[in-house]
């Protein structure tokens, strides 16, 4: 992200001997790397929320497309079914008109 070379190290690693002194130097560079740390330990944890959220999304999506293909699935199953059961039941009712005739005839 930020691109720290050596000679900017050095030049802050000087500005903070002239500031602060031989004496707090070495504290303040293990202060500020625990702050480092502890800063870096929460961007990773939020980095990963954001993963995890993403991907979470990206499951919610497939599973709409999924459900909506089922269910298209399903309506069209419904529609051949209705549309068989009413060829059937025209088949039936050609059957029965033609039994009927014959046994009156009996």
């Amino acid at each position: 992200m930020f691109d720290i070379g050596f000679f900017e190290l050095m030049v802050i690693a000087i500005v903070g001997l002239l500031v602060l002194g031989p004496e707090r130097l070495p504290q303040a560079v293990r202060t500020l790397g625990l702050y480092i740390g502890r800063i870096r330990k929460a961007v990773s944890g939020i980095q990963q929320e954001v993963n995890e959220q993403l991907q979470l999304e990206e499951m919610r999506q497939r599973l709409a497309e999924h459900e909506q293909k089922v269910r298209s699935g399903l309506l069209d199953a419904e529609k051949k079914l209705e549309k068989d059961m009413q060829i059937e039941a025209e088949k039936e009712k050609a059957t029965a008109d033609t039994v009927k005739p014959e046994d009156k005839s009996s």
